[in-house]
C-alpha cells in the first residue's frame, strides 16, 4: 500500500509499528469512505423496498407547534428509520407554492382552496375554527356585542402574512380601511393581541390556552370568520411507502389524526 501511494504510513521498529500523520489522514479518509459505502448501501436496500431516501414535508403555520411537529417526527423516524425527512412551515397560499413547485413533496394543512395545477392528490384532515380575541382590558372587552364593524376598525388588525411567492397572497380577516400590523407568525400575532396592541381572529386551540391563564377574552362580531379547511396535498407521483403511511394515518383513528386532534375539528 505505500508502495501504490508513494508514502510512508507507519513508522516501524523493533517494538511497535504507528501510524505517521500521513497515515493517521489516510485511515481517517478510508473509515469516512467505508461509512460512506454503508450508508450507500443502506439506501439502496431502503429504495429497493419503496420506502423514500428523503421526504420534504411543508406544515401550514396553523398547524406548526414545535410540540405536535416533535411528535410527528418521532413516529415517522420509529417507522422509517432511514428516510430523511425535512420539515418546513408556509402560511396561507404558501403552502400550496410549496408543494405546487416541488419544493414540498407532502403539505400538511394545504388550503382549501385548490389552485389550478395537476399532479397533486388532497384530502381533507380536519378544520381550524377561528375565535376573535382580545386583550381583557381592550376596550372592545367593554362594547356590546356583538361588536360593529365601526368600532372594530378604530384598531390595528394584526396579520400574519401569506408566505407564497409564485401565486397569488391570501389575505385573512381585514375590514376596508382598517390599518394591519403584518408579523411573522401566529405565535407573534397571539402575543401582540395579548398585549392589546391590536385585535384579530386566532385559532381557537391558541385562544382557549391563553384563556385558561386570563390572557385573551373573546367577543362576538358581525360576519365572524368562517373555518378553515385543512388538505393533506402530496405529489400524485409520490408513491412511496412513507407518503402512502402518512395519507393512512390522517385517517379517521389514525396516528397522525391523533397527534393533530386537539388542533383541527372533524365532522363526525
Amino acid at each position: 500500500m505505500e508502495t501504490g501511494l508513494d508514502v510512508v504510513l507507519f513508522t516501524r521498529n523493533t517494538r511497535s509499528i504507528e501510524l505517521t500523520e500521513s497515515g493517521r489522514y489516510f485511515f481517517r479518509k478510508a473509515t469516512d469512505l467505508l461509512n460512506d459505502f454503508h450508508a450507500i448501501k443502506r439506501s439502496i436496500d431502503t429504495i429497493s423496498q419503496g420506502i423514500e431516501a428523503r421526504v420534504r414535508i411543508c406544515i401550514n403555520q396553523l398547524l406548526y407547534t414545535p410540540k405536535h411537529t416533535a411528535r410527528l417526527l418521532q413516529v415517522l423516524k420509529k417507522q422509517f428509520p432511514t428516510c430523511q425527512i425535512t420539515v418546513t412551515t408556509e402560511v396561507y397560499n404558501g403552502v400550496w407554492d410549496a408543494i405546487i413547485n416541488n419544493q414540498a413533496n407532502i403539505a400538511i394543512g394545504a388550503p382549501d382552496t385548490l389552485l389550478d395545477g395537476g399532479g397533486i392528490d388532497y384530502t381533507e384532515i380536519g378544520a381550524i375554527r377561528w375565535a376573535f380575541a382580545i386583550a381583557p382590558d381592550h376596550p372592545l372587552a367593554f362594547m356590546p356585542e356583538p361588536i360593529a364593524e365601526s368600532q372594530l376598525r378604530l384598531y390595528p388588525n394584526i396579520m400574519v402574512e401569506d408566505t407564497a411567492h409564485t401565486i397569488n397572497k391570501k389575505v385573512g380577516w381585514l375590514l376596508h380601511g382598517q390599518e394591519s400590523i403584518l408579523v411573522p407568525d401566529f405565535n407573534t400575532k397571539c402575543q401582540c393581541q395579548i398585549l392589546g396592541e391590536g385585535i384579530g381572529f386566532l385559532p381557537d386551540y391558541m385562544v382557549r390556552e391563553a384563556m385558561t391563564q386570563s390572557l385573551l377574552v373573546t367577543r362576538q362580531i358581525h360576519n365572524p370568520r368562517q373555518d378553515s379547511r385543512m388538505l393533506l396535498a402530496t405529489q400524485h407521483s409520490a408513491t412511496g411507502q412513507v407518503t402512502q403511511w402518512i395519507k393512512k394515518q390522517f385517517a379517521p383513528n389514525g396516528i397522525l389524526t391523533g397527534i393533530y386532534q386537539d388542533l383541527l375539528h372533524r365532522e363526525n
